[in-house]
């Protein structure tokens, strides 16, 4: 079973959607990936020249202006103390940002000058609240760097949390062995998604999906008027040709469709001319010896080769009306159903007998109407020759008109229900020449049906008798 959508436009339509789609985060991906490390040297190269020149006024200061200085510059977003230890912790983060920070820190500070960093994604704890009458002392450094963290918007936390870039922490030995330690969560611009880069890559996946699907629907377009055309050539074999336009490959199919068609109607010319030659023929000779059989003095002789002679022209008659199937010369036209079943109904009261007929068909089809009328009298002949009290009932749908011809006679074994329609093939039981039938009525209303499009079944009623199913495409 194939897996939806059945169509190709369809089909045609998801492979493309899914490939620029899957081309449009690959290529978000790559841009974010490039601006961010853009970002991260212009960042880290600005961070670090700031670290080495406080670095450097520091070491040229007191400790009294040192406690000064880092008041000052204490603020947001940079975190500045000297009361920090420096950590023994062996620091191993090789990501990308690290060393790249690492390497530009070092241009500015010079190879004599010992620091580490990390960028980790741990912020220090808040500080516990105090309890009553019992207050505790506050670490005025974690307090202030968790509220710079939690007054960020969720967004700009949410990327920092993806990328794993939370605080940075630059420790510096100053020349007198003092510990500096520098902490600072990265700016905005750094870590909030690029709304607008993310828009217009938004908009142009609609744009190119949008001219894709266009694009598509005009080059399968042309497979669906073919399509629709093979359909119809089943049905009337005179349809108007294809027109030979648009891309060669298109038209290269047309002018192939066209020439099989004028193939087809060649053919079938053909053979009804050769039918034509082949019946004036065979009737010449049979209408000599039927004369000549009145020249025979023997009566049960000349009885019996009139016998023969009318089983000869029976056999002659039906098998050109088999060979000629519908009236490829008959062309289609809009039948008022009601009026044609009347017309077949009142044919079979002239005969002394009746059918009756159940429902009527709200629209016209569009069928040959001679040919119709005759798959239907074959149908009802049959009923009544083999069955008893025919009976047609309508079924009308939207798309389709059923009709079934049903008799009360015997029915067929379900093993014969399909070859009854081979052409000369007989149920001896039921059927001999002497009661008149040559095996091919069926064949020809099968005949005619398929030539409009459509089907022709037969199946026993769960009550008894045959039913015929005739199944017409509107």
């Amino acid at each position: 079973m194939s897996l939806p959508p059945q169509s190709l436009l369809g089909r045609l339509i998801l492979f493309l959607t899914s490939g620029l789609i899957m081309a449009q985060l690959l290529s978000a991906a790559i841009l974010l990936q490039d601006r961010d490390q853009a970002l991260y040297h212009a960042i880290g190269g600005h961070i670090a020249q700031r670290i080495a020149a406080i670095v450097k006024l520091l070491d040229t200061l007191d400790e009294a202006e040192r406690r000064r200085l880092v008041t000052a510059l204490d603020l947001p977003p940079t975190h500045l103390s000297l009361d920090l230890p420096w950590s023994d912790e062996s620091v191993t983060d090789e990501r990308y940002q690290t060393t790249l920070f690492r390497t530009l820190l070092r241009r500015q500070l010079g190879p004599e000058r010992s620091f580490q960093v990390v960028i980790t994604d741990e912020l220090p704890p808040p500080p516990p609240p105090p309890r009553a009458n019992r207050p505790r002392p506050v670490d005025p450094d974690s307090t202030m760097l968790h509220q710079r963290w939690t007054d960020r918007p969720p967004h700009w936390r949410m990327h920092a949390m993806m990328l794993g870039l939370r605080n940075f922490v630059v420790q510096v030995r100053l020349i007198d062995g003092t510990t500096a330690t520098f902490q600072q969560v990265l700016p905005e611009d750094v870590i909030a998604w690029p709304a607008r880069l993310l828009l217009i890559l938004l908009i142009l996946l609609v744009s190119v999906v949008v001219l894709a699907v266009l694009a598509v629907r005009a080059l399968t377009r042309p497979l669906s008027v073919l399509a629709d055309a093979a359909t119809e050539l089943g049905r009337d074999i005179r349809r108007p040709p294809l027109a030979e336009t648009g891309p060669l490959e298109v038209r290269r199919a047309a002018q192939a469709f066209n020439t099989m068609q004028e193939r087809l109607i060649r053919y079938l010319e053909d053979r009804n001319r050769i039918l034509a030659a082949v019946s004036h023929d065979l009737k010449t000779p049979i209408t000599r010896l039927r004369l000549r059989t009145e020249l025979l003095e023997d009566s049960p002789l000349q009885a019996k080769f009139q016998a023969d002679l009318e089983e000869m022209q029976c056999m002659v008659q039906t098998s050109l009306d088999f060979l000629r199937g519908d009236e490829d010369s008959e062309p289609m036209a809009p039948v008022d159903m009601n009026a044609l079943l009347d017309c077949l109904r009142e044919d079979v009261e002239d005969t002394g007998q009746e059918v009756r007929i159940d429902g009527a068909v709200t629209l016209p089809l569009r069928c040959r109407p001679l040919a119709l009328k005759r798959c239907l009298s074959n149908l009802v002949e049959n009923a009544l020759k083999y069955g008893q009290r025919p009976e047609i009932e309508i079924m009308d749908c939207p798309d389709r008109l059923t009709l079934t011809v049903r008799d009360h006679g015997p029915g067929i074994p379900t093993a014969e229900l399909e070859r009854v329609f081979e052409p000369f093939y007989r149920l001896e039981s039921s059927r001999s020449r002497d009661t008149g039938g040559a095996g091919l009525g069926l064949s020809i209303a099968r005949n005619i049906v398929r030539a409009h499009g459509g089907e022709l079944i037969l199946r026993n009623h769960t009550q008894g008798g045959l039913e015929a199913v005739l199944e017409l495409p509107r």
